[in-house]
């Protein structure tokens, strides 16, 4: 049986990367991507311009409907730098979680490229876990896809 399972989701934006990159990096941000479904409470409103990698960033809880706790994530960055960010947390039903991002500036606009990567806890799950993580990030691009025009 598997036991980690990952996958890529990519966008092209008619806008400019740095655009993108600042409402990638904002609590408000993130949580635009996930409305109405989730929000995430992130421990500040950004991500701290002089953190220094490799960093924890502490529990975020990740709320259904904003009103009930169905996760959280211990968030650490191994990364963070101008349009690319990679995080390695563990969350409550995933031993190992991996999410990749990067925000790739273009001649006419931008492509984001998200890459996650999880092993639940519970391995006979992975199937679910991947459904429901694909839906997510497909959501949240659709979002900025929404926001920030799709070319």
């Amino acid at each position: 049986m598997r036991r980690f399972a990952h996958f890529t989701v990519r966008s092209r934006l008619s806008v400019n990367a740095d655009r993108v990159w600042a409402h990638a990096t904002r609590a408000a941000g993130v949580n635009d991507e996930l409305w109405p479904w989730l929000h995430m409470r992130l421990p500040g409103k950004v991500l701290p311009a002089g953190l220094t990698p490799p960093a924890q960033i502490g529990r975020c809880w990740i709320l259904l409907f904003g009103l009930l706790p169905v996760e959280y994530d211990d968030l650490g960055l191994t990364r963070l730098e101008p349009g690319a960010f990679d995080e390695r947390s563990t969350m409550l039903t995933q031993r190992r979680w991996l999410h990749r991002r990067r925000v790739r500036a273009l001649p006419d606009g931008c492509e984001v490229v998200d890459r996650v990567g999880f092993a639940p806890r519970a391995p006979w799950l992975l199937t679910l876990h991947y459904g429901i993580f694909r839906l997510v990030f497909a959501w949240r691009h659709a979002r900025l896809r929404r926001r920030f025009y799709r070319l």
